[in-house]
């Protein structure tokens, strides 16, 4: 993927339908035609572009791999005005539901297997140890989560909290029992590991229910409609058509050659389709986290993220259904993850 390939990817809206001529021009003859047509042929053959007509007939789309991998320059991207984005706004119907598109090149699974033998080469034999490990990560995990989501515990008033059920004075009743529901939903997934081999809708909803118990929430998938700040994309509204979007994610999921794929593809899938009132992105990232524990990976804290960051990778996601700015924050933050815990169990 050398710049040339990248600026013309990033040249493309969903459902954009090209030829060279009109491409060309919209690099602002920063790259000749002639490299446009080679660089094209390139995108073509690798599945990014879909091509069609013949000779000086010829135009080109996005191909579902070209969607899911198109990069951004997220920075330039958000400093365009919203109602100026040529943003899609309405739910992506067959973004789950076509053949299966891997995401991770091998280079990309070589670095994160890497980081998973260095978790499992750290596992510890002693049970007090691996106990302090848990723990630590739990706590780090928990905080991060909720900072995501504008709690302003520090970590070392979410230690007390956890660890020790001391309740900062400096925080709100809500953004204390946010943290509580974090330890809880990780308490279950943690223990019920073995079976998110084969994730359901009722395993999540049990989870969503430990994430949101005391807030003020409705249990259960909605059958109201939601917005996200920031975006004019509108997830579905039926909860017909949620449980639907959901069953298909599942099973696009499982389809995955790998469990990291899994976790990232759940982690935006998700957080796309919104399925609940409130705490989508937290039980988002716990699923994913149940996906890795039961696959024998290292679950992530995020405890290195950028909240900012993370809030923008999904708005590309929302908008252009690419996942490439996420695809690299997980990469980092689970080789983060992988190198900074010792929660392997012995093997």
């Amino acid at each position: 993927m050398n710049d040339t390939n990248k600026l013309i990817l990033e040249i493309f809206n969903r459902g954009d339908v090209l030829s060279s001529s009109d491409i060309h021009e919209r690099t602002n003859n920063k790259v000749s035609l002639v490299t446009v047509k080679r660089a094209l042929s390139e995108l073509y053959e690798h599945g990014y572009l879909v091509r069609e007509g013949g000779g000086r007939s010829i135009r080109y789309t996005l191909s579902p791999r070209g969607i899911l991998l198109r990069p951004f320059d997220v920075t330039s991207y958000l400093q365009i005005p919203q109602e100026n984005r040529m943003a899609s706004t309405l739910f992506n119907h067959e973004l789950f539901t076509d053949d299966y598109v891997p995401v991770l090149d091998d280079a990309t699974l070589e670095v994160l297997q890497h980081a998973t033998n260095t978790f499992r080469e750290r596992a510890h034999d002693n049970e007090a140890v691996h106990a302090k490990e848990l723990q630590r990560f739990m706590v780090e995990m928990s905080w991060k989560s909720a900072r995501i989501e504008g709690n302003t515990y520090t970590l070392l008033d979410t230690e007390k909290l956890l660890t020790y059920g001391i309740v900062s004075a400096r925080n709100t009743q809500f953004e204390t029992q946010m943290l509580l529901n974090q330890k809880a939903a990780f308490d279950f997934i943690w223990e019920t590991r073995e079976m998110w081999k084969e994730p359901r809708i009722s395993y999540i909803e049990k989870l969503h229910s430990y994430i949101i118990d005391n807030l003020g929430v409705v249990k259960n998938l909605r059958s109201t409609v939601v917005g996200i700040t920031g975006t004019d994309y509108e997830p579905l509204g039926s909860g017909f058509q949620i449980r639907e979007a959901l069953e298909a994610l599942l099973g696009y999921v499982m389809r995955a050659p790998n469990d990291y794929e899994k976790a990232l593809l759940l982690t935006v899938g998700m957080s796309y389709i919104q399925p609940f009132n409130d705490g989508n992105k937290r039980t988002a990232r716990m699923t994913a986290n149940a996906l890795l524990l039961a696959g024998g990976l290292a679950p992530m804290s995020y405890r290195s993220v950028d909240e900012t960051t993370y809030k923008e990778a999904l708005l590309v996601f929302y908008e252009q259904n690419s996942v490439q700015p996420f695809l690299e924050l997980f990469v980092e933050q689970y080789a983060y993850s992988a190198t900074h815990y010792n929660i392997a169990e012995p093997r």
